[in-house]
């Protein structure tokens, strides 16, 4: 073969290579390879273990995702209420998903309608982005008006950064104010998952140290169920809020395997305030 004509022979293959990527590249804007997207994905549901947002959600959308169940974890909040996969709390042995509609369609979004059967027919919308080379789903209740899962997502992590900063005025010793309620030594120490229960005592008798702590800017929660079997060994749930003083009032509900009988009731805490002193 002479030079002239191999030339001619590699051109040809790469132009049939350059036109063989754009045929794939144009066929995932296709409506047939979008809807055999999310029937693949939506095939698994239900039948895997794996993380399906993190694996078939846009980063945009998981990268939110992720901050909001941080926030979350410090404010006591709950991210989803339901399993927006399934579009319900509970998943029917006959759950199927149906791919009705794939409209505005541009290079980089579109919007799918599908109907989905838990137990009864629901209709719902999924947007679409296209990144990493595929289809991703970027929001589950795309809206016109701004109120969509992103928008929610960021207004959660926006109220969850404020409460952040409403906690670090926590940190510090609280201690008991009267005679009546429980002699309770609470240290609140602020890190940046939020605030940590350095030590919660009832004073000079038993302490705790596997409390939980959330704050969502207003309400306090200090808990802990500790059990040994099915026995409770240990419990304290505290629901507290700042009061015109600056005092921590709420409920208090104390067990422990050390006491001799448990309290349930009022509680008040002062900031570096102790009613006893040694």
């Amino acid at each position: 073969m002479n030079t002239k004509k191999f030339l001619l022979l590699t051109f040809a293959l790469v132009a049939m290579t350059v036109d063989s990527f754009a045929d794939v590249t144009a066929d995932k804007h296709s409506e047939s390879y979008i809807r055999q997207r999310i029937a693949t994905i939506y095939q698994t549901v239900g039948k895997t273990t794996y993380n399906r947002d993190s694996a078939y959600c846009s980063q945009r959308y998981y990268d939110l995702m992720m901050q909001a169940m941080d926030i979350c974890d410090e404010t006591g909040d709950i991210l989803y209420d339901y399993d927006h996969w399934v579009c319900g709390q509970d998943f029917s042995d006959d759950w199927s998903c149906k791919v009705e509609k794939v409209y505005h369609l541009t290079d980089s979004t579109a919007l799918v309608d599908l109907m989905i059967h838990n137990f009864s027919d629901t209709q719902t919308t999924i947007a679409l982005r296209f990144e990493r080379d595929d289809w991703y789903i970027d929001d589950f209740t795309p809206s016109d008006d701004g109120h969509d899962d992103k928008a929610s997502l960021r207004l959660m992590i926006q109220q969850g950064k404020e409460a952040h900063e409403k906690a670090k005025t926590l940190a510090g010793d609280w201690g008991w104010v009267d005679k009546d309620c429980p002699e309770l030594l609470l240290d609140l120490e602020m890190t940046d998952k939020g605030l940590k229960a350095v030590q919660c005592d009832v004073y000079r008798m038993y302490g705790f140290d596997k409390t939980k702590v959330t704050f969502d800017g207003e309400h306090l929660t200090v808990y802990e169920d500790d059990y040994e079997g099915p026995t409770l060994k240990n419990q304290i749930l505290l629901f507290l809020h700042l009061d015109e003083n600056g005092d921590l009032i709420g409920d208090c509900t104390i067990n422990h395997r050390l006491a001799s009988k448990g309290y349930q009731g009022p509680i008040r805490l002062r900031k570096g305030y102790f009613f006893y002193r040694d």
